[in-house]
């Protein structure tokens, strides 16, 4: 690669991280072609892109945003999930691949200002996704609301019942 090339992608590396929610790295030593393509479509399916970008260049990009904490995890081959919306979905993914092909080990990643280890990336996957916590919430912001219905339906409902049981005495 020129070194023009170079400075272009991590300008716009650099860009993307700064607009990113969440960064996510993982060792990919051993996929075949077929199965970082697979990873890279699931990926870009979530709405997030995923690079293979050298480890020198993804450094000089997050040094450029201020990011320090993920020095130690650049050895190796890396990957680079680029997260963007949902970023429990994203780990799920990353979770999922990690189970899927041995070789795709999950180094760690970058979440609001703070470093996650592989562990933290793992826990995150197991939260459920912003769709289901939301579901949640209005469940029980309604339940209140439901139960008084329900109470207010069960007063009628219970004279019906002692006015019916009068007059089941009164015919026998």
């Amino acid at each position: 690669m020129k070194r023009a090339d170079k400075e272009e992608l991590v300008s716009a590396l650099t860009e993307q991280v700064k607009s990113a929610d969440a960064l996510f790295l993982a060792n990919y030593k051993g996929l075949t072609f077929p199965q970082i393509t697979a990873i890279r479509a699931a990926i870009k399916a979530q709405g997030s892109d995923f690079k293979v970008v050298k480890n020198t260049l993804l450094k000089i990009a997050l040094h450029n945003n201020n990011i320090t904490a993920l020095d130690e995890n650049l050895k190796e081959p890396t990957t680079c999930a680029i997260v963007t919306g949902d970023v429990a979905a994203i780990a799920k993914e990353f979770k999922k691949f990690a189970k899927s092909y041995d070789k795709f080990k999950i180094k760690g990643g970058y979440l609001d200002g703070n470093k996650l280890t592989a562990e933290d990336v793992n826990t995150l996957a197991d939260l459920p996704s912003r769709e289901e916590l939301l579901a949640k919430m209005l469940g029980s912001m309604n339940a209140p609301v439901v139960n008084f219905v329900s109470l207010l339906a069960n007063i009628p409902r219970s004279l019906l019942n002692v006015l019916n049981a009068v007059k089941d005495k009164k015919q026998n």
